[in-house]
């Protein structure tokens, strides 16, 4: 199956110039994980994350253990980070390592990049790198968990189910499946010979 079975479709985009206010709004208030950043003809060039604006503000954890930075920052200078960004624009921080899904792709091997880099979604681009859309990795596994479903409702009839045991001398007995199966494991040869018994009658 190809990602855009399950792609979403018109993802919101900025452009080089985008004021970094406005990348602020659509992760924090419209609560997008990543923000694209294209160009003029609607390619793909870098991404926005929150960890992205957040290492603009906040210094380098490693300062936090040489003398040059002994204190970690507090609100105060992250406000004061925050008034010096004011002018900058989406292309002064975005990411320009950008990991993304080709249209065609197979769902799986996108999940698989997704594994491998640790991400939990990938633009979906076309032959010429434009933007169509996003590949979100709980969308998969929807997907997957609704199309086999009926696996899940067999799974639990089997360990609802119940077989008769019966041996020369022995009251019948009703066990489920999922008890008879940790009997096997337990006393094997014991409750083999008994169904080989129940089996014969």
């Amino acid at each position: 199956m190809q990602v855009t079975r399950l792609m979403r479709l018109k993802p919101v985009t900025v452009s080089f110039d985008t004021p970094l206010h406005v990348v602020w709004h659509l992760i924090s208030d419209k609560q997008m994980h990543m923000v694209p950043v294209v160009d003029d003809e609607n390619r793909l060039r870098g991404v926005i994350t929150a960890e992205d604006l957040l290492k603009n503000l906040v210094p380098d954890y490693r300062n936090f253990f040489t003398e040059f930075y002994p204190d970690a920052p507090d609100i105060d200078d992250i406000e004061d980070q925050i008034e010096q960004h004011v002018y900058l624009t989406a292309k002064d921080v975005m990411n320009k390592t950008v990991y993304s899904a080709y249209e065609d792709m197979n769902v799986f091997k996108a999940l698989s990049r997704m594994m491998v880099y640790n991400v939990r979604i990938l633009p979906v681009i076309d032959e010429n790198d434009k933007i169509i859309g996003f590949i979100v990795e709980k969308d998969i596994f929807r997907y997957l968990f609704a199309k086999k479903s009926h696996l899940f409702e067999k799974l639990k009839k089997v360990k609802s189910a119940q077989v008769t045991i019966s041996a020369p001398g022995k009251k019948v007995k009703k066990i489920s499946i999922l008890d008879l199966a940790k009997n096997l494991k337990a006393k094997p040869s014991r409750y083999l010979q008994i169904l080989k018994i129940g089996r014969k009658k």
